[in-house]
């Protein structure tokens, strides 16, 4: 069976600056992949290219046999109306570093929101599916509460929820930890190791290295707008193979030990 991503020789400009410079990457069905590197490498705008919130210039993305984003117009790529890649983002969920909730609805509200207006579920349905997700991140008990009742990492867990309940082929996870602070960083880690566990095809852009370590079925290092170096977690972490790498990997050598 052939990936269920494909990125093929991926290029993505802000004006003169090139931020992705040919990106190639494929995930297999249920593999989860860790973008590792420094601030300003393209990881970031590789997700988002992924689940068309930006344009690019040059390559391709494909879900399956799906083009992501655009259709070929006598080989040149024509954007999709916004109808078409809201339910092609419905496939692929995204996790930002900023939960997104609406403020004015409850939890359950925010989770079942998707389900009725993307995926045409019944509204009896879609909540009962939100609330079976909302119990499977430990917050059964919040249903009827509003995001500002919670604290971020329930806020973050409740995103999750929303992404997972739509039934995406592909999860995006964007430094979903970043904004927490440390004591909630665990409970957000927590409920990402279950879904890895439970089979779901995940990329994920982080720098906790020890979820890195222990979940990743390969692990990318992006340098420069291009994959510098992957391979399973044990060798990239421990033999990397380039002084960029090592010299990125040395800020966390109290994580996982000396590389």
């Amino acid at each position: 069976m052939g990936p269920i991503l494909r990125i093929v020789d991926l290029h993505k400009r802000f004006g003169s600056l090139e931020v992705l410079r040919g990106v190639s990457l494929d995930v297999a069905q249920g593999e989860v992949v860790t973008l590792i590197g420094a601030s300003g490498s393209g990881k970031t705008t590789l997700l988002r290219c992924i689940n068309a919130l930006e344009e690019y210039q040059e390559g391709r993305i494909y879900l399956g046999d799906t083009l992501l984003g655009y259709r070929e117009n006598s080989e040149r790529l024509a954007r999709l109306p916004e109808s078409q890649l809201a339910r092609q983002r419905a496939d692929v969920g995204m996790v930002f570093q900023s939960f997104n909730l609406f403020p004015h609805i409850t939890v359950l509200d925010n989770v079942a929101l998707g389900l009725v207006y993307v995926r045409r579920r019944p509204g009896d349905e879609a909540r009962r599916i939100a609330a079976s997700w909302l119990e499977r991140v430990g917050l059964a008990d919040k249903v009827g509460a509003y995001p500002f009742q919670l604290s971020g990492g329930q806020q973050q867990r409740v995103a999750i929820a929303r992404a997972v309940a739509m039934g995406p082929k592909l999860l995006l996870f964007d430094e979903v930890t970043s904004a927490l602070d440390p004591e909630l960083v665990g409970e957000v880690l927590s409920v990402m190791q279950d879904l890895a566990r439970s089979g779901h095809t995940m990329l994920v852009v982080s720098h906790e290295m020890m979820f890195v370590r222990e979940v990743a079925h390969r692990v990318i290092f992006m340098d420069g707008g291009v994959v510098a170096e992957q391979g399973p977690p044990d060798q990239l972490l421990h033999q990397p193979r380039t002084e960029r790498l090592r010299t990125f990997l040395g800020r966390f050598r109290g994580v996982f030990g000396a590389v």
